[in-house]
């Protein structure tokens, strides 16, 4: 056993943990390179984009 953040887990627990804590490191990397180049930003470009569309 080892002590770790989480107490003490098992080694294979602990290599869980630490692919886990990893991934959540690695998707709050991309939300942020994603917010700062504008991809959440539903209104970029403005509102008359879709209006002059004809079908």
């Amino acid at each position: 056993m080892r002590h770790t953040e989480y107490g003490y887990v098992s080694p294979v627990e602990n290599h869980c943990y630490r692919d886990l804590e990893r991934w959540l490191e690695c998707k709050q990397k991309r939300e942020r390179r994603a917010k700062k180049h504008g991809a959440f930003n539903l209104h970029k470009g403005g509102d008359n984009h879709a209006k002059g569309k004809t079908l």
